[in-house]
């Protein structure tokens, strides 16, 4: 069988259009390349390698490539008048039956010129490029919590430092070492210090069920990005309900629970501690017992722990006349947006705030 009477190209606009392969006009010119550079030729077992080498992505596309040639040989063999030549094995068979260019395959979308011409094929991937964006919907899966992404959430984490100079001295003391040659007159070795190692410790203490149900996906992304993209040298998580009253627990399924007053002895003066909570706000309640017992608890943090701060991820307009307005009053409160977190970052890392009508602001140094 010639080339040109090869109807390849109604496969592959099945292939495109009815089973949503992703081929383009360079897939089906590289085939045609092929074919007349004399690959594929001598058998039809050839041809459909060939078309699962080069379309084929998966053995699932290949079944499906092998099937369409299968349904085009068994119609040919059909509609063919001409008697074929014996064979041994359907897999070296030749192509010396002509399969007529006037009738389509069953399948496949008939063509009104079966000469695979590439101006052919590029006219008619343009043409049937807007019929199959209509017909085969889109949809965009957003796993970012707006108004701060995780890539946000990672460079604030690193403004987290605490650097320290540990480990083998392998750095260069530029000042050591030019006083050193000026007292010798000569320079016989340099003075190396050690680099310097983030030796922040991060304690995220995170309110869990009620009203945060609707912030869950944003704490985990704030564990996540904290733990893996924070570079800190250790980050502990405890989860709580509304406010701590004698346990804190390791799993956000309320499981594993310990002492508070454990935890305070385990974080250590050198820890910072991050609370994220609504106080309340998602509601618009304005509860004194949550107040009073949040009042106790923040104490105890302040007595063992030299930096705190508070994020909540309701907008500081809710906060007015509800708890959170009463407990932003005990400590620094900053809404979760990226100018919030960079400014609880900021009290992490000793920033002083000073109170102005009611509201906290954060100057930076």
């Amino acid at each position: 069988m010639k080339l040109e009477q090869l109807p390849l190209l109604n496969i592959f606009n099945s292939l495109r259009q009815r089973h949503g392969l992703p081929l383009g006009v360079d897939e089906y010119l590289t085939v045609l390349r092929s074919l007349q550079a004399g690959f594929g030729i001598g058998t039809r077992e050839e041809v459909e390698q060939l078309c699962c080498l080069l379309w084929a992505k998966s053995e699932e596309e290949s079944h499906l490539i092998r099937r369409l040639f299968e349904q085009m040989w068994r119609y040919s063999s059909d509609t063919s008048d001409q008697p074929k030549p014996s064979s041994t094995s359907a897999e070296s068979e030749d192509f010396s039956t002509e399969i007529p260019e006037s009738e389509p395959l069953p399948e496949l979308e008939p063509q009104p010129n079966l000469t695979p011409e590439p101006v052919q094929a590029v006219q008619a991937v343009r043409s049937s490029r807007r019929d199959r964006e209509l017909r085969r919907p889109r949809y965009s899966l957003l796993t970012e919590y707006f108004p701060v992404t995780r890539r946000q959430m990672k460079q604030c984490w690193r403004y987290l430092r605490r650097p320290v100079r540990e480990g083998i001295p392998t750095e260069l003391d530029v000042e050591a070492t030019v006083a050193k040659m000026g007292r010798e007159g000569i320079l016989l070795q340099p003075v190396l210090i050690p680099p310097r190692k983030n030796r922040a410790d991060l304690v995220l203490m995170i309110d869990q069920d009620g009203s945060m149900v609707p912030f869950h996906q944003l704490s985990r992304q704030l564990v996540e990005t904290a733990q893996r993209g924070g570079r800190l040298r250790q980050t502990r998580v405890f989860y709580f309900h509304d406010y701590p009253d004698q346990y804190l627990y390791r799993h956000p399924a309320m499981l594993n629970a310990q002492p508070m007053s454990e935890v305070l002895e385990e974080i250590g003066e050198r820890a910072v501690v991050l609370i994220i909570s609504d106080a309340g706000a998602a509601r618009g309640n304005f509860d004194l017992e949550r107040i009073e017992s949040t009042k106790v608890w923040i104490e105890q943090v302040q007595q063992l722990v030299r930096y705190c701060a508070w994020l909540n991820p309701m907008p500081n307009q809710w906060w007015q006349n509800t708890t959170a307005g009463e407990i932003a009053r005990l400590l620094p409160m900053f809404e979760m947006s990226r100018q919030g977190m960079n400014a609880a970052i900021g009290v992490l890392r000793g920033r002083y705030i000073v109170k102005k009508q009611d509201e906290l602001l954060c100057y930076w140094s």
